[in-house]
């Protein structure tokens, strides 16, 4: 599994020992309210926990990240919790405004993760180019509490967690758990600072990250309120807003919380004649396309990908030698028939289950084109060109899809009352028709499509490399095309 954990430990006793100035310094950015405050705060807090004599001696943050399963596998940190305190608390949003496109506060305590690592009405995160805010919960009762563990997924900046955990037994005056007054600390409103959690790497933001906060005495103390002071996880990210999934709260009593249950896991591996490619199909999501994945779609796998390979070749360039085939759920889909993203291919179980006697094939082997592609989709630095169009992207796994994998299927065909109405840079089927026309009528050496490639793969991609590659430019090439 390709992990990356990482384990914090937070002694308080040296926190309360810490300069406050610098306590001061770090805390002002993420407060609205005075140093001078901050200061008074800070001092008497110190005061109050070295003199409590049940202060719990150490908080521990752990956090890890993973990038390989669906169901949020750690190496520490277990499976979100179905029978955590967290099903049942009242949520609010105390402070910031949550973003128009998440569920809100209902994803962090029903016991269910993402279907997908891209799924904003699965999660719940701040608006778009603000500045965070905060989230509370009321349990209901005030419980001793062993561990409060965070859940994200997103594959990119919205993974990650910043925030700071607070608690707070309610017995404060003038305490209102589901309001925050902006002008004041949370501890000034009688919340106690319990940790801060930042489970950012250098290993890049994408992934599951799993944060536990937990105290080596067994007990994070007995409350009834928590507070999560959610920040962003980049400066020049308006975006960078994290995708919170659910947040558990495991009573001290509970000695086996009751975890989601993973599927168990349905794949099979094989690898190309010279063993110089790897595939992995999972078919948990599908088993009974099993039978027919063997011995269908995997003959097509075989043959197809290393010749993808040789078709698209760059200089400097080594295609993916590791190539894993994913059926999901109809609904995780969303529609889609298939995607690739990396060297990772998802296919929808249902839509692939119609199509087994006649579409899925030639979209797996779409697919497999863009895996070869691996464009980046920016220019190389210095160039200024705009990236490579989305026809140049779809029209190139079509043309080899319809006119070389599949061509007796005629998928990609116009007659000649379409052709005439149609675009040369319409995308997928109408692109792939110009593409093949383009490589029948001006292409005597049979490098064009190679050509076209590794200009779109190093981000070279312009319209004038077509008067570069036949002598003609595009829109005399597309004129010709709709006129044949």
């Amino acid at each position: 599994m390709d992990q990356l954990a990482q384990d914090t430990r937070i002694d308080l006793h040296h926190q309360l020992l810490a300069p406050i100035s610098n306590m001061i310094t770090t805390s002002s950015s993420l407060h609205p309210w005075s140093s001078h405050q901050f200061a008074a705060t800070v001092f008497s807090t110190c005061i109050a926990m070295i003199l409590a004599p049940s202060l719990a001696a150490q908080v521990r943050v752990d956090a890890e990240q993973s990038n390989e399963s669906q169901f949020f596998e750690f190496e520490r940190i277990q499976r979100p919790a179905v029978n955590d305190l967290g099903m049942k608390a009242k949520w609010a949003v105390v402070r910031g405004r949550l973003d128009g496109n998440s569920i809100g506060t209902p994803a962090l305590g029903d016991g269910k993760i993402p279907q997908t690592e891209d799924s904003p009405r699965e999660n719940c995160f701040f608006a778009a180019g603000s500045g965070g805010g905060c989230l509370a919960a009321d349990l209901g009762a005030t419980q001793d509490i062993a561990e409060v563990v965070t859940y994200s997924w997103h594959p990119s900046s919205r993974a990650p967690q910043r925030f700071t955990l607070y608690a707070a037994t309610g017995e404060h005056e003038g305490f209102v758990w589901d309001r925050l007054d902006n002008d004041r600390s949370p501890e000034q409103q009688g919340w106690k600072r319990i940790a801060d959690v930042d489970t950012r790497t250098r290993r890049g933001a994408g992934g599951q990250h799993a944060s536990r906060v937990t105290d080596e005495s067994g007990s994070l103390g007995t409350y009834r309120y928590w507070l999560v002071e959610v920040q962003p996880t980049a400066a020049n990210d308006p975006f960078a807003h994290t995708f919170l999934c659910e947040i558990d709260f495991i009573a001290k009593s509970v000695d086996l919380p009751e975890r989601i249950v993973a599927p168990e896991r349905q794949s099979f591996a094989f690898s190309s004649s010279d063993g110089q490619y790897q595939y992995v199909i999972d078919v948990t999501a599908a088993p009974e396309l099993a039978d027919w994945t063997e011995t269908e779609l995997k003959p097509v796998i075989l043959e197809w990908y290393p010749r993808i390979v040789a078709m698209l070749p760059s200089e400097g360039f080594t295609a993916p030698t590791k190539v894993t085939f994913r059926y999901q759920p109809s609904a995780k889909m969303e529609g889609i028939p298939a995607y690739a993203q990396g060297g990772t291919i998802s296919l929808n179980a249902g839509w692939m289950n119609r199509e087994k006697n006649r579409e899925a094939r030639g979209a797996v082997v779409h697919e497999m084109v863009h895996v070869v592609q691996s464009y980046q989709g920016r220019r190389n630095r210095g160039a200024r060109r705009e990236p490579t169009p989305g026809w140049i992207v779809e029209g190139i796994p079509d043309y080899i899809r319809w006119f070389l994998y599949e061509p007796q299927s005629k998928g990609a065909v116009l007659s000649k009352e379409a052709l005439s109405k149609a675009k040369h840079d319409a995308s997928y089927r109408v692109s792939a028709n110009f593409i093949d026309w383009v490589i029948r009528t001006h292409d005597p050496y049979g490098t064009l499509l190679t050509k076209l490639n590794a200009a779109a793969r190093e981000g070279r991609y312009s319209n004038e490399i077509w008067q570069e590659l036949t002598g003609k430019s595009e829109d005399e090439l597309a004129s010709q095309w709709k006129s044949q």
